[in-house]
Parts: structure tokens; sequence; C-alpha cells
């Protein structure tokens, strides 16, 4: 008997994932995974558009893993795209009685005034905006006991203690849209961050935090951006230019509908040869260099817009680029990437599972 289950989704622009797993000796153990493309395009970068399609394709997902596992599956945690994302870094202070011990639930309580603050600056920060926005995550940068760093606030004492922290926030039509999706689906929301905050937590270890690195995850409907230095991701980012933009830009230059162009873009990083008919009938037979250098202006400005982005959170180029996503995989992204952020080539890599 699993002691311990969780159940994933992440409902993504071109297909819904979900995992269960268990987590044993501190570890998580995938125990069924599923998997369902969309019958229609349902999303666009990052947002629903038709709720009940999305719900169809959550079904789908649910009752397959039911059916593997026997499991009648009511909570889930999801993650969400980051689509009009805003970030507020905030620090706060509080005083504390000296005498005692800084509990777990103090420390909470801390973390949860900074993330109140942070939504009352940001109110201020966009208020020619008719969005109302909604924490999603947030992402501890320090501790400070007595206004000096500390790595674990438990069990110490002091006069005050701090916190700074990086909190990300998504419109709410975003958030209630999901949330509409995991209803219809016979689900309830458990937990919910952003689809960066984990991604990074998986791809890039505490271990390697101390060096300033950007994870790009580059999906269909937006490329979401991580950056770590110091030891702590310092920023939270995204562009809605993704895999969407050269699946449409085979369409336009082949006269082919986006399903092909879909099923044409995938199979770039995996043969050399590509045969193809497009709506008026014609058949190519074209390699994928030929195929490249007919899209390389929107490879170069998916290159760019992520680069901005990252310079911009950043301030500089980071040491190194891990690239992620379905459509990380495109040829050349990777070079156009490291021009634009003069990085050697060799700088701007393409994460698989196995590394």
């Amino acid at each position: 008997r699993v002691l311990f289950r969780s159940f994933s989704l992440d409902i993504g622009t071109r297909s819904v994932i979900g995992i269960l797993g268990k987590y044993e000796n501190n570890k998580f153990k995938i125990l069924e995974s599923s998997i369902a493309e969309h019958g229609k395009r349902n999303m666009y970068d990052g947002q629903i558009h038709d709720i009940e399609g999305v719900t169809e394709t959550v079904k789908k997902v649910k009752n397959e893993l039911e059916k593997k596992t026997g499991l009648n599956l009511k909570n889930v945690s999801i993650a969400a795209a980051g689509r009009a994302l805003e970030t507020n870094r905030t620090r706060i202070d509080k005083k504390i009685e000296p005498t005692m011990e800084i509990s777990k639930s103090m420390i909470e309580a801390l973390e949860l005034e900074a993330v109140q603050r942070a939504e009352e600056t940001l109110d201020i920060g966009i208020n020619g905006s008719s969005l109302k926005y909604y924490c999603i995550g947030y992402s501890v940068v320090n501790y400070y006991l007595d206004n000096s760093f500390i790595e674990n606030l438990e069990g110490h004492k002091g006069e005050t203690i701090g916190v700074d922290i990086l909190a990300t926030f998504l419109p709410q039509v975003v958030i209630d849209s999901l949330y509409s999706v995991v209803s219809r689906a016979g689900l309830q929301v458990s937990n919910i961050t952003l689809e960066p905050i984990a991604a990074i937590n998986i791809a890039i270890k505490e271990n390697l935090r101390l060096l300033n690195l950007a994870l790009v995850d580059v999906g269909a409907g937006t490329s979401d951006i991580a950056i770590t230095k110091d030891g702590t991701v310092i920023a939270y980012a995204m562009t809605s230019i993704a895999g969407d933009e050269l699946t449409e830009s085979l369409s336009k230059k082949f006269l082919l509908d986006f399903d092909t162009s879909e099923k044409l873009k995938i199979s770039l990083n995996k043969e050399e040869t590509h045969e193809f008919e497009d709506i008026v009938g014609i058949k190519h037979v074209m390699n994928t260099d030929e195929i490249i250098s007919s899209i390389e202006d929107t490879i170069d400005c998916l290159a760019k817009e992520i680069s901005e982005k990252i310079i911009k959170y950043n301030g500089k180029a980071p040491s190194a680029v891990f690239l992620i996503g379905g459509s990380s995989q495109i040829p050349k992204l990777n070079e156009h990437l490291a021009n634009y952020l003069g990085l050697p080539i060799e700088r701007v890599a393409i994460k698989d599972i196995s590394t």
C-alpha cells in the first residue's frame, strides 16, 4: 500500500501530461504516467481558450491513470505557464522574543507576510492594469538572523528575523481557467506552482545554484526562464514566443496545415530527409538544413527574445544556459542564443533527462 501518493498534471499548450508517484527515501518515484494531445488548438501561449476541450484532454489522462492503477484520483497538483508573468522581490524583518527558539511556524508566518507585502507593492506598481493578479508561488532568496545571512532559521535564537523572497504572480483569469478545467474533470487542486519553479527544482540542483545559470523551458506556448546565482534563484521570466511560432512559420512557408507543420518541426532534430505534402497536394522532399534555413529568421527571433529577457533579469549574460522543453530541440536555436549572449556554443546546452 502506498502511504503517500502524488498526482500531478502539466496542462500544456500542446498536450496534457499526468504523473502518479510516491515519495520513498526522500526521493520521488514515478509509478505511472500518461500523456494526451489536445484534439485541436484549445490553448494559445499557455492560456486556455476552450475550457471544455482542455477538460476532455485532462479526463483522458486521469481515466488512463485510474485504469492503470485501479485508484480513484481526486486531488492533483498543477503547474501554470508563465503567461503575463509578474515578479516582485521583497524583504521583510521582524522583531522576536530573544529567549524563544525560532519555530517552523514562525518562519512560515514570516514568509507569508513577505508574500503579502510583495502583493501589495505589485498592485501599486501595475496600478494602470485592469488585470487582477494572483500569487502562484515564491522562492526564498535568503534568510536573515539579526541582519546577518543564515541558511536555516529554525532552532536559532535572536532579536530579529528576516526573509528575502522572490514572489511570482499571474493574472487571475489564467488561474481561474485552470481551476475550472480541473474541477470539470472531477478533480480538486491540492497545490499549484509556476512551471519554471517546478522545472528548476528538477533540472538544476541546489549545489549548482552557486553558479550564474539560466534555465529556459521552451514549450509550445511560452518560453519560461529561471535564473540562479549565489546559491539561490534570483529571477523568473517568460516570453510568449515559443514553439508555436516555429510551427506557424513552417505552415506559412510550405502551405501546410498546423498538425502537419507540427509533425515536421518535431522530426527536424531526428531525421535528415523529410517528405510532406502541402494543402494543394504538392509533395516536397527536403533535407533538414534546407527547412531550417527557410525559418531561421523565426528561430533567430525566438533566440533574441529569450536572450533579452535573460539579460534584463540577470543584468548580463549568465555563465551557461540550459535548454529544456520540446521546442528547445529545434536545430540552431542554441547557436543563435549563444551568439546573442556572447557565450561559447558549448555553454548553451540542450538538457535531457539523463543529465
